[in-house]
Protein backbone atom coordinates (compact mmCIF):
# COMPACT_ATOMS: atom_id res chain seq x y z
CA UNK A 1 0.00 0.00 0.00
CA UNK A 2 1.41 3.27 -1.05
CA UNK A 3 0.35 6.78 -1.48
CA UNK A 4 -2.49 6.80 -3.73
CA UNK A 5 -3.64 8.69 -6.88
CA UNK A 6 -6.46 9.92 -9.04
CA UNK A 7 -5.78 10.01 -12.72
CA UNK A 8 -7.97 11.81 -14.57
CA UNK A 9 -8.35 13.31 -18.19
CA UNK A 10 -11.28 14.83 -20.84
CA UNK A 11 -13.15 12.39 -22.75
CA UNK A 12 -13.15 13.33 -26.76
CA UNK A 13 -10.73 16.32 -26.24
CA UNK A 14 -8.35 15.33 -29.13
CA UNK A 15 -11.81 15.47 -31.72
CA UNK A 16 -13.27 18.11 -29.82
CA UNK A 17 -10.61 20.52 -29.38
CA UNK A 18 -10.72 22.34 -32.89
CA UNK A 19 -14.61 22.14 -33.09
CA UNK A 20 -15.91 23.74 -30.21
CA UNK A 21 -15.17 25.66 -26.98
CA UNK A 22 -16.95 24.24 -24.47
CA UNK A 23 -14.39 21.14 -24.27
CA UNK A 24 -11.37 23.96 -23.39
CA UNK A 25 -14.02 25.40 -20.67
CA UNK A 26 -14.74 22.27 -19.34
CA UNK A 27 -11.02 21.32 -18.74
CA UNK A 28 -10.93 24.72 -17.06
CA UNK A 29 -14.36 23.23 -15.00
CA UNK A 30 -11.60 20.17 -13.90
CA UNK A 31 -8.64 22.48 -13.07
CA UNK A 32 -10.83 24.82 -10.75
CA UNK A 33 -12.51 21.64 -9.16
CA UNK A 34 -8.91 20.33 -8.10
CA UNK A 35 -8.18 23.70 -7.46
CA UNK A 36 -10.95 24.49 -4.75
CA UNK A 37 -10.78 20.95 -3.91
CA UNK A 38 -6.98 21.55 -3.09
CA UNK A 39 -7.91 24.92 -1.24
CA UNK A 40 -10.92 24.13 0.71
CA UNK A 41 -11.01 20.91 1.73
CA UNK A 42 -7.93 19.94 2.12
CA UNK A 43 -5.67 22.61 1.98
CA UNK A 44 -3.34 21.51 5.26
CA UNK A 45 -1.20 18.40 6.10
CA UNK A 46 -2.05 15.17 6.27
CA UNK A 47 -4.83 15.41 4.24
CA UNK A 48 -3.39 17.92 1.40
CA UNK A 49 -3.05 17.06 -2.23
CA UNK A 50 -0.24 17.19 -4.74
CA UNK A 51 -1.64 17.45 -8.18
CA UNK A 52 -0.04 18.01 -11.59
CA UNK A 53 -1.17 18.39 -14.95
CA UNK A 54 -1.08 15.66 -17.84
CA UNK A 55 -2.10 17.55 -21.02
CA UNK A 56 -6.04 17.32 -20.75
CA UNK A 57 -5.78 15.53 -17.74
CA UNK A 58 -4.43 15.47 -14.04
CA UNK A 59 -2.82 13.39 -11.65
CA UNK A 60 -3.71 14.03 -8.04
CA UNK A 61 -1.63 12.45 -5.16
CA UNK A 62 -2.09 11.96 -1.29
CA UNK A 63 0.60 12.56 0.97
CA UNK A 64 0.68 9.76 2.56
CA UNK A 65 -1.06 6.12 2.19
CA UNK A 66 -4.50 5.96 3.83
CA UNK A 67 -6.16 2.52 5.19
CA UNK A 68 -9.64 2.81 2.99
CA UNK A 69 -9.93 4.25 -0.89
CA UNK A 70 -12.19 6.22 0.96
CA UNK A 71 -11.29 10.06 0.21
CA UNK A 72 -9.81 9.20 -3.10
CA UNK A 73 -12.82 7.95 -4.55
CA UNK A 74 -14.96 10.32 -3.22
CA UNK A 75 -12.80 13.25 -4.58
CA UNK A 76 -12.95 11.28 -8.18
CA UNK A 77 -17.16 11.29 -7.58
CA UNK A 78 -16.87 14.84 -7.02
CA UNK A 79 -14.90 15.89 -9.90
CA UNK A 80 -16.26 13.54 -12.23
CA UNK A 81 -19.90 15.09 -11.50
CA UNK A 82 -18.98 18.20 -11.64
CA UNK A 83 -17.04 17.87 -15.31
CA UNK A 84 -20.62 16.33 -16.45
CA UNK A 85 -23.07 19.13 -15.24
CA UNK A 86 -20.98 21.14 -18.00
CA UNK A 87 -22.13 18.68 -20.67
CA UNK A 88 -18.51 17.11 -21.46
CA UNK A 89 -17.51 14.28 -19.39
CA UNK A 90 -13.85 12.89 -18.10
CA UNK A 91 -12.58 9.22 -17.15
CA UNK A 92 -10.96 8.44 -13.96
CA UNK A 93 -9.03 5.72 -12.00
CA UNK A 94 -7.61 5.40 -8.26
CA UNK A 95 -4.41 3.28 -7.60
CA UNK A 96 -1.75 3.31 -4.90
CA UNK A 97 2.06 3.17 -5.36
CA UNK A 98 5.12 5.49 -5.07
CA UNK A 99 5.48 8.97 -5.87
CA UNK A 100 7.95 11.44 -5.61
CA UNK A 101 10.45 14.22 -6.85
CA UNK A 102 12.62 12.95 -9.87
CA UNK A 103 14.86 15.60 -10.51
CA UNK A 104 18.23 14.33 -9.25
CA UNK A 105 17.80 12.66 -11.67
CA UNK A 106 17.82 14.68 -14.52
CA UNK A 107 21.37 15.99 -16.42
CA UNK A 108 23.08 18.88 -14.39
CA UNK A 109 22.35 21.23 -17.19
CA UNK A 110 19.14 21.20 -16.09
CA UNK A 111 19.07 20.66 -12.66
CA UNK A 112 21.35 23.97 -12.49
CA UNK A 113 18.10 25.85 -13.41
CA UNK A 114 16.55 27.97 -10.36
CA UNK A 115 13.27 27.87 -11.87
CA UNK A 116 11.84 24.46 -10.56
CA UNK A 117 9.61 23.98 -13.79
CA UNK A 118 10.96 25.34 -16.10
CA UNK A 119 14.29 25.69 -18.38
CA UNK A 120 15.60 28.38 -20.87
CA UNK A 121 16.26 26.70 -24.05
CA UNK A 122 17.75 30.32 -25.42
CA UNK A 123 15.07 32.18 -25.76
CA UNK A 124 12.72 28.81 -25.53
CA UNK A 125 11.76 27.00 -22.52
CA UNK A 126 11.78 23.81 -21.73
CA UNK A 127 8.31 22.81 -19.10
CA UNK A 128 9.39 19.87 -16.48
CA UNK A 129 7.64 17.22 -15.09
CA UNK A 130 9.89 16.51 -12.11
CA UNK A 131 7.25 14.06 -10.36
CA UNK A 132 6.87 10.31 -11.54
CA UNK A 133 6.40 7.11 -9.60
CA UNK A 134 3.81 3.56 -9.45
CA UNK A 135 0.98 5.51 -8.56
CA UNK A 136 0.65 7.67 -11.30
CA UNK A 137 1.65 4.49 -14.07
CA UNK A 138 -0.65 2.70 -12.24
CA UNK A 139 -3.61 4.93 -12.44
CA UNK A 140 -2.36 5.61 -15.96
CA UNK A 141 -2.42 1.91 -16.89
CA UNK A 142 -6.04 1.45 -15.43
CA UNK A 143 -7.41 3.87 -17.74
CA UNK A 144 -5.80 1.65 -20.64
CA UNK A 145 -7.30 -1.43 -19.68
CA UNK A 146 -10.79 0.03 -18.74
CA UNK A 147 -13.29 -0.04 -21.25
CA UNK A 148 -14.15 2.58 -23.40
CA UNK A 149 -16.43 5.33 -21.82
CA UNK A 150 -16.91 7.93 -19.50
CA UNK A 151 -15.95 5.33 -16.48
CA UNK A 152 -13.86 5.28 -13.05
CA UNK A 153 -12.45 1.74 -12.53
CA UNK A 154 -10.22 0.73 -10.11
CA UNK A 155 -8.77 -2.88 -9.48
CA UNK A 156 -10.76 -5.51 -8.31
CA UNK A 157 -8.17 -6.74 -5.65
CA UNK A 158 -8.84 -3.11 -4.40
CA UNK A 159 -12.97 -3.50 -4.27
CA UNK A 160 -12.95 -4.29 -0.30
CA UNK A 161 -11.47 -1.12 0.49
CA UNK A 162 -13.96 1.03 -1.29
CA UNK A 163 -16.47 2.84 0.80
CA UNK A 164 -19.96 1.74 1.31
CA UNK A 165 -23.28 2.94 -0.53
CA UNK A 166 -20.97 2.50 -4.24
CA UNK A 167 -22.63 1.13 -6.89
CA UNK A 168 -19.75 -1.67 -8.79
CA UNK A 169 -19.67 -3.43 -11.80
CA UNK A 170 -17.02 -6.31 -12.40
CA UNK A 171 -15.71 -6.06 -15.91
CA UNK A 172 -15.08 -9.16 -16.53
CA UNK A 173 -11.50 -10.88 -17.30
CA UNK A 174 -9.76 -7.70 -16.84
CA UNK A 175 -9.27 -7.46 -13.24
CA UNK A 176 -10.97 -3.75 -12.91
CA UNK A 177 -14.14 -2.77 -11.29
CA UNK A 178 -15.89 0.51 -12.35
CA UNK A 179 -17.66 2.94 -10.09
CA UNK A 180 -20.87 3.82 -11.23
CA UNK A 181 -20.44 7.78 -10.52
CA UNK A 182 -24.12 8.93 -11.49
CA UNK A 183 -25.92 6.37 -8.81
CA UNK A 184 -23.34 5.69 -6.20
CA UNK A 185 -24.09 7.16 -2.89
CA UNK A 186 -21.63 9.18 -1.03
CA UNK A 187 -21.71 11.58 1.43
CA UNK A 188 -18.50 12.56 1.34
CA UNK A 189 -18.49 13.43 -2.27
CA UNK A 190 -21.53 15.49 -1.77
CA UNK A 191 -19.80 17.56 1.34
CA UNK A 192 -16.80 17.85 -0.85
CA UNK A 193 -18.77 19.31 -3.43
CA UNK A 194 -20.32 21.54 -0.69
CA UNK A 195 -17.12 22.84 0.57
CA UNK A 196 -15.57 23.17 -2.55
CA UNK A 197 -18.32 25.35 -4.37
CA UNK A 198 -18.89 22.61 -7.24
CA UNK A 199 -21.46 22.75 -9.78
CA UNK A 200 -24.60 20.37 -7.36
CA UNK A 201 -24.59 16.85 -9.10
CA UNK A 202 -27.81 16.61 -10.74
CA UNK A 203 -28.67 12.46 -11.51
CA UNK A 204 -31.34 13.86 -14.15
CA UNK A 205 -29.19 16.26 -15.71
CA UNK A 206 -25.91 14.51 -16.04
CA UNK A 207 -28.12 11.34 -17.45
CA UNK A 208 -29.62 14.15 -19.62
CA UNK A 209 -25.98 15.21 -21.10
CA UNK A 210 -24.80 11.96 -21.25
CA UNK A 211 -27.87 11.33 -23.86
CA UNK A 212 -27.33 14.32 -25.44
CA UNK A 213 -23.81 13.93 -26.07
CA UNK A 214 -24.49 10.64 -27.30
CA UNK A 215 -26.48 11.70 -30.43
CA UNK A 216 -24.77 14.87 -31.14
CA UNK A 217 -21.25 13.69 -30.66
CA UNK A 218 -19.74 10.75 -32.70
CA UNK A 219 -18.81 8.35 -30.30
CA UNK A 220 -18.18 4.78 -30.48
CA UNK A 221 -20.54 1.69 -30.53
CA UNK A 222 -18.63 0.88 -27.31
CA UNK A 223 -18.60 4.04 -25.33
CA UNK A 224 -22.41 4.44 -25.80
CA UNK A 225 -23.03 1.11 -24.82
CA UNK A 226 -21.09 1.36 -21.83
CA UNK A 227 -22.77 4.71 -20.66
CA UNK A 228 -25.82 1.82 -20.68
CA UNK A 229 -23.84 -0.45 -18.97
CA UNK A 230 -21.65 0.49 -16.21
CA UNK A 231 -23.64 4.07 -15.41
CA UNK A 232 -26.94 2.93 -16.05
CA UNK A 233 -28.34 5.93 -18.46
CA UNK A 234 -31.08 4.58 -21.05
CA UNK A 235 -30.28 6.19 -24.28
CA UNK A 236 -32.92 5.59 -25.98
Amino acid sequence: MGRWAIYIDLEGFSKLYDKEAQILLSLGDLMEGIYQIGCLCYPEPPDRLFAHQTGDGFVIVSEFPETTLDRPIAIALALLRHVAMSGRFAKASVAEGEFGDIKSCYPEAVRDFKDYGTVRLGQGVLTLFPVMGTALIRAVLAIKDCPSGPLLAIRSSEQERLPAGLVTHEVCNSGLTVVDWINSNSEQALDIAQKAGLKPPNIAAMSHFLRDYCRKHDVKKEWSLNVEKYLEVALE
